[in-house]
């Protein structure tokens, strides 16, 4: 008889775990289908931020191409989502202000980095 309370809190604490296990096993699925259904000339969005357009598609793997026409190998897995139009030119548009305004400051400069023309001393 000491066994049932034991076992009712042991149910307890397990049904919030099988919740949401069974919660990430829906979403990863639906992340599968999502990644199933890309093909070649889908513009799509990496997990690490990699925005390209897919030009060939296989079974385990996709070949992004960036803007300025280099290719890479990525995992299906790796994509995260495709990029609506209306997505990928507000980035687009946000990336050109940026130039813009980095433009003003000095030409040829990269936001972040200071480059001088000075060399080195030497002792």
């Amino acid at each position: 008889m000491e066994i049932l309370p034991l076992l009712l809190i042991f149910a307890v604490m397990m049904l919030p775990l099988l919740f949401i296990s069974n919660r990430q096993k829906k979403a990863q699925q639906k992340q599968m289908a999502l990644v199933r259904e890309l093909g070649v000339g889908d513009e799509v969005r990496t997990h690490s931020g990699f925005y390209g357009l897919i030009v060939e598609s296989y079974d385990e793997f996709v070949i992004l191409e960036s803007e300025d026409g280099s290719q890479s190998k990525w995992a299906r897995q790796a994509v995260a989502m495709k990029v609506e139009d209306q997505d990928f030119a507000q980035t687009a548009d946000q990336a050109s202000e940026d130039s813009a305004e980095g433009a003003e400051g000095a030409e040829g400069s990269v936001p972040g980095v200071t480059v001088t023309d000075e060399t080195p001393a030497s002792d």
